[in-house]
């Protein structure tokens, strides 16, 4: 049935798809509804709301959230682009903290900002509750209430002007000191990540609104009528089923070209996830598969070349032991267990290098002449840091007969030579 659903043909873009110059497009209407969907689908608890003509508190929320009481409250310091502080428990509990979204009295939005640390609309609060002062005449003497501070950071909002702006808001509580030696504990802090809504609509009709979208496109996929799917209904099936994974690999292989590995991590990470779990509840079809294995292959090399090779290491392992196209695959993985000084790293070498040896003339081919040439510098420089200078020239002395002028083998050898002088 999904394949029926995401093999679509081709329909007509609407008036609210936008064409960009890097041919990307951006429909604000589905752009709209995925955020809402992602609000919808977190848990009761976290999801607020508010609109222009009602106030979301501050300590409503983090009473909700982190059962911190309005007696606790002591100062609340806001970063905005300037800084300014409020003290007092009430002011502090009925301050307004998304207000700067409201519209000014010509109807014009104005909320854009330069933000803390001069970043586009990056705002940064920091609470500070229940000073030493206050505690000596309360009945709670815990150490994660004395002295506690909440940081609250709102991103730059995203969603549709007019409808709904989706503030990413993520909660931080620093780890307190505790008794360490007692119990042996490794504290962590605690952290939360949420959207809230700033309606211009009201909710109810917001809701109603996405909802008839949401629920239709339901019941025809239930009921097999997915060639009844509108434009809407088909793009929203599509974000729950079948995330535009290309588009999160188009992204993701920009950033890296630039250096930005954390940020393709990111991306790459999204198809990922989504191929996995497709994996799980369903067969993935070979071309999905494929895409995992370079997902894994992408993920690894970007965390290989930030160094942290404990991480890279799983990644690129999965992708040598299940990639069949090339070597590019198995030459990474290889690169990371010499990285970590895995023991691995030598008898991998060795089983590919038997392999290839294993090989018919008539059955190599180029790649298994440049695997071939890779394998003997690693296996090289493995037995020269291991000390074994005799095995290791053995294997310098096969680079330079293929490739007299082999800088690497060369270089390696003057290497040797040093050292056995020493």
């Amino acid at each position: 049935m999904l394949n029926k659903l995401f093999g679509k043909k081709e329909t007509p873009k609407k008036d609210t798809v936008l064409e960009f110059k890097d041919g990307s497009e951006m429909d604000f209407d589905i752009f709209w509804l995925q955020r809402e969907l992602e609000f919808q689908h977190q848990n009761d608890k976290f999801q607020f709301r508010t609109n222009e003509n009602h106030s979301l508190k501050f300590g409503e929320v983090i009473n909700s959230l982190f059962d911190i009481r309005k007696e606790e409250l002591s100062v609340l310091s806001i970063n905005d682009g300037s800084l300014k502080t409020i003290e007092g428990e009430q002011d502090i509990w009925d301050y307004e903290f998304l207000q700067h979204y409201k519209r000014n009295e010509k109807g014009e939005y104005s909320y854009y900002r330069e933000g803390c640390s001069k970043l586009a609309n990056q705002i940064v609060l920091t609470l500070a509750y229940k000073t030493y002062e206050k505690s000596k005449s309360d009945t709670d003497k815990s150490i994660s209430k004395n002295d506690a501070i909440l940081i609250v950071h709102l991103q730059y909002p995203e969603g549709l002007k007019d409808k709904v702006l989706y503030v990413q808001t993520t909660f931080c509580l620093p780890t307190v000191m505790l008794e360490r030696s007692k119990k042996g504990i490794n504290p962590q802090p605690k952290t939360l990540s949420i959207l809230i809504g700033f309606d211009f609509k009201p909710n109810e009709e917001t809701t109603q609104e996405f909802f008839s979208v949401f629920n239709s496109a339901k019941e025809k996929l239930n009921s097999n009528r997915t060639n009844e799917l509108n434009y809407l209904e088909n793009e929203l099936l599509e974000v729950l089923y079948h995330p535009q994974i290309a588009k999160e690999f188009y992204f993701g292989k920009k950033v890296m070209t630039e250096n930005r590995f954390w940020d393709a991590i990111e991306y790459f990470n999204n198809a990922f996830k989504t191929l996995q779990h497709k994996w799980w509840v369903d067969q993935l079809s070979d071309e999905d598969f494929q895409t995992l294995i370079e997902c894994s292959f992408l993920i690894g090399f970007c965390y290989y070349e930030l160094g942290l090779f404990d991480k890279s290491c799983k990644y690129l392992e999965f992708s040598a032991k299940s990639g069949n196209s090339g070597y590019k695959y198995k030459s990474e993985y290889i690169n990371c267990l010499i990285a970590l000084h895995d023991i691995r790293a030598l008898m991998t070498i060795d089983h590919h290098l038997e392999i290839l040896n294993n090989k018919s003339d008539e059955e190599r081919s180029e790649l298994d002449y440049d695997f071939f040439m890779f394998l003997s510098r690693r296996k090289s420089y493995c037995l020269i840091e291991t000390g074994q200078y005799e095995q290791a020239e053995i294997y310098l002395k096969r680079i330079l007969e293929n490739e007299p002028e082999n800088k690497f083998a060369k270089e390696e050898m003057e290497y040797i030579k040093s050292l056995k002088n020493k």
